[in-house]
Parts: structure tokens; C-alpha cells; sequence
């Protein structure tokens, strides 16, 4: 995740504070105004029935404008999610709806989130603080093994984003 055994290794990441400095770079440089957003874009497609916006989000994740070690890994993510998520009783109605949709593009982790998070809250706001939240945790938990950093340093690097993750999400 964003080459965390890579910075471990070299001495670029072994504290929590080093952490808690780049999730907060991450979020606000990258994972806010690209994941963040087609999280958010997705959600409001989904919720609003305006499913043709969900490809043009997709081939735009898709374009090249990420790593393309990112890019695998969300299109990775976002189909596991998406299986998954047909076990899930209250994704029935999402994914009759967008299956198609869903098979037919690059279904990457945020776009895939967004669509199922519009199920169970009608604030986009909270649906892409969510997915802040829930990747901002990934990484903390990748990190916590790499370093190490034991649980309580953990949670209080997750605490101490916790209001950055909300005025991204407001943005």
C-alpha cells in the first residue's frame, strides 16, 4: 500500500508520527482528489439512478493519470468488493441495478464502493468520509505490520486524521 515496505525499508517510515504524516499528505494529495471524489461521483450516480455517469468515472481512473501499480490494485480491490458484496442481503437491489454496469467496466475500489455505500446512507458526505476511512485504516494496518507499531499507536494515528478525513469529505 502506497510503498510502505519500500519506505520501512529505506528509514522513511518508523514512527507513528512519520505515519500519521503520510496518511495526512496521502489523503489531502491524492487518495481525497481522486479516490474521494469518484467515490463520491459514483454514489450520487447510484443514488440518483444517473448510472451512465459510473463508465466515464471508471475509464477516467482508468486513463493513466494513476501508478499503475495503484491502478491494479484498485481495480483489484474494487472487483473483490464487488463479489463479495453479492453475499450481502442488502446489496440485492445495487447490484441488479449494476451488474451489467459493473462487469462491463474497469470497476475500481472506489467507484465499486461508492455504488454499494448508496445503499445505506442518502449523505454523500458520510459515504465518501467512509471511504476515506476504510482506506485510511488499510493503510494505517499495513503499516502497523511493516514498522511495527503496536495497536494503541495504531488507533491514534487513525484518531489523529480523523477531522482531515471529514473536511476532505466535505470538499
Amino acid at each position: 500500500t502506497l510503498g510502505i515496505s519500500e519506505r520501512v525499508r529505506a528509514g522513511r517510515l518508523c514512527s507513528a508520527q512519520q505515519l500519521e504524516s503520510l496518511l495526512t499528505q496521502t489523503l489531502t494529495g491524492a487518495i481525497g482528489p481522486v479516490d474521494g471524489v469518484a467515490s463520491g461521483i459514483s454514489f450520487r450516480a447510484a443514488r440518483g439512478g444517473a448510472f451512465e455517469r459510473i463508465p466515464e468515472v471508471c475509464a477516467i481512473m482508468s486513463s493513466g493519470r494513476m501508478p499503475a501499480e495503484m491502478r491494479r490494485a484498485s481495480l483489484q480491490m474494487g472487483a473483490r468488493l464487488w463479489a463479495l458484496s453479492r453475499g450481502w442481503r442488502w446489496t440485492v437491489s445495487i447490484h441488479e441495478q449494476l451488474d451489467e454496469l459493473a462487469e462491463t467496466n474497469d470497476l475500481h475500489h472506489a467507484v465499486a464502493f461508492g455504488m454499494l455505500v448508496s445503499e445505506t446512507t442518502s449523505s454523500q458526505v458520510r459515504a465518501i468520509a467512509t471511504y476515506l476511512y476504510n482506506t485510511a485504516r488499510s493503510i494505517v494496518l499495513a503499516a502497523a505490520r511493516a514498522i511495527p507499531l503496536d495497536e494503541q499507536q495504531s488507533l491514534q494515528v487513525l484518531s489523529a486524521v480523523q477531522s482531515r478525513m471529514a473536511q476532505i469529505a466535505a470538499r
